[in-house]
């Protein structure tokens, strides 16, 4: 997923087959296999060898048709992804991935923690956004989904950025575990065995935590423990009752959060449609002979029109999918900083 465009494909790589607008779906290339579809019938061995963004050949389903049908083979990324994924959860799509993105500050290099891997969309934004040498840790409380998403990570080539884990972030630990305790290994987990509770990571390890679960303000202890002062936090909520509550939460003494906001990211296509306008400075029409033989008169206008270009918008747009609530966490206050707000306290108090 993360490897540079252009390429080839090989045997065992994860790709995009584009079927037409809206449908894109991943495949794993398997030699001997074959894709068949309303399309036609696609061998894997055709795709083999193939360079990303070519189009492969293969058997129409009707023996009498002598249109040869193609498939395009798209090379997987993070964007790309996100449309393609197979839905096992409701998934966060492109516009709000943007916008917590940003506001998360995620880059190259930094450390971020996620809390409701669900189907792993956002996942794979964050994995690439901190490559090469950044760190995702990802955790889901359903535990076939934590181990679908766990082999999807390696199978699309970020098994070396994201750890994935099968926890309970709203039960509140904050025991000073290794980062690679955080490791699952489904194997050697009893079948009646229970999520471990918190993030299960070291103090202060985080620079960016996003919370996508039922109860945010249940998991602010263990954001505490893990996040770095200056971290920035961000939790997903389709309810405006659970980001009220969020927010007082994170007002709460010793107020550790500040900059506390609420945004709404909402997506609005737009159609060009083209509209023919009349003009006034309307030009003689050439005289022409009526059928009585006389000529009509020449003063009658021929009207002129101007062919110009409108937006639209569409009648059925994306709407509401979740309140994003941003927060920062304080940096420490140096021993002179408090006691200058303790001295500009008192003065304010004496006036």
């Amino acid at each position: 997923m993360l490897t540079k465009r252009g390429g080839v494909v090989q045997a065992g790589d994860v790709v995009l087959a584009f079927h037409g607008h809206d449908d894109t779906r991943p495949m794993k290339v398997t030699p001997g296999a074959e894709l068949h579809c309303k399309t036609g019938k696609f061998r894997h061995d055709d795709i083999i060898g193939m360079q990303y963004g070519t189009r492969v050949k293969g058997v129409s389903n009707v023996k009498t048709d002598t249109i040869i049908p193609t498939l395009l083979i798209l090379q997987c990324s993070a964007d790309l992804w996100t449309q393609a994924v197979p839905h096992r959860t409701q998934i966060i799509y492109s516009t709000d991935i943007a916008v917590i993105l940003m506001n998360l500050r995620v880059r190259p290099g930094v450390f971020v923690a996620e809390a409701g891997t669900g189907s792993g969309s956002l996942t794979h934004s964050f994995a690439r956004a901190v490559a090469p040498h950044g760190k995702v840790f990802t955790f889901d409380f359903h535990r076939g989904r934590a181990l679908q998403a766990k082999d999807e990570f390696r199978e699309n080539g970020v098994g070396d950025l994201v750890v994935s884990g099968w926890r309970d972030v709203c039960t509140t630990n904050t025991a000073p575990n290794d980062e690679n305790a955080v490791a699952w290994d489904d194997a050697s987990t009893p079948q009646d065995a229970q999520p471990l509770a918190g993030l299960g990571l070291p103090q202060h390890h985080v620079d960016a935590l996003f919370l996508d679960v039922p109860a945010p303000w249940a998991a602010i202890d263990n954001v505490l423990h893990v996040l770095k002062p200056g971290g920035m936090l961000c939790t997903f909520s389709p309810c405006i009752e659970q980001t009220q509550r969020t927010c007082d939460r994170l007002r709460q003494e010793p107020s550790e959060f500040i900059d506390i906001r609420t945004v709404e990211a909402l997506t609005k296509y737009f159609d060009p449609v083209f509209k023919r306008t009349r003009l006034e400075d309307d030009v003689p029409e050439t005289p022409a002979a009526s059928s009585s033989g006389a000529q009509e008169d020449a003063s009658r206008k021929r009207p002129r029109y101007r062919e110009s270009v409108m937006f639209r918008p569409q009648m059925a747009s994306k709407g509401h999918s979740a309140y994003l609530t941003f927060a920062r966490r304080r940096l420490p206050r140096t021993a002179q900083a408090a006691a200058e707000v303790d001295e500009g306290a008192q003065e304010v108090a004496q006036q």
